[in-house]
């Protein structure tokens, strides 16, 4: 069955066998989905199938580099240079609260800083939030007094 002047058979069975959906094969050739639809059923080529996107944590580790002392870099992208900051399905996340989610279990409250002391550490087992902080200065103050 030909098609319309300009879009290939082939080029439609091309895209089909890379495993494109029959809307984004119509939209790369310029030709109606239906029509892909159709050659995709003639071949027997099961419907398309997205690939699960990665889940928050996995596209998150996928940005990490676990350093030999405990540490853990961030390798993805850095907001003004110095922010890490994991792009996930078109919507910006702090590196470190996700790293403060996985660690702990629930949404960080205040700024989520890294407690070990080095600034760039976004390892879910040194990330601190506000209400940590309190309680460990606090706990500071108990032992060695407000002075020191």
């Amino acid at each position: 069955m030909p098609g319309p002047k300009g879009v290939p058979r082939a080029d439609i069975v091309a895209l089909l066998s890379e495993g494109h959906s029959d809307r984004e094969i119509g939209r790369r050739l310029r030709t109606n989905p239906k029509r892909v639809g159709r050659i995709r059923a003639e071949l027997g080529l099961p419907q398309y199938r997205p690939i699960p996107a990665l889940s928050l944590e996995q596209a998150w580790s996928a940005q990490t580099e676990q350093l030999d002392d405990g540490h853990m870099r961030w390798t993805g992208y850095l907001r003004e240079g110095t922010f890490p900051v994991l792009k996930h399905c078109g919507v910006d996340y702090a590196a470190r609260r996700i790293a403060f989610l996985i660690a702990h279990g629930r949404e960080p409250e205040g700024r989520v800083l890294a407690g070990c002391g080095w600034r760039e550490c976004v390892a879910p087992a040194h990330v601190t939030d506000r209400p940590m902080r309190v309680q460990l200065n606090t706990q500071y103050a108990a032992i060695f007094g407000a002075a020191a």
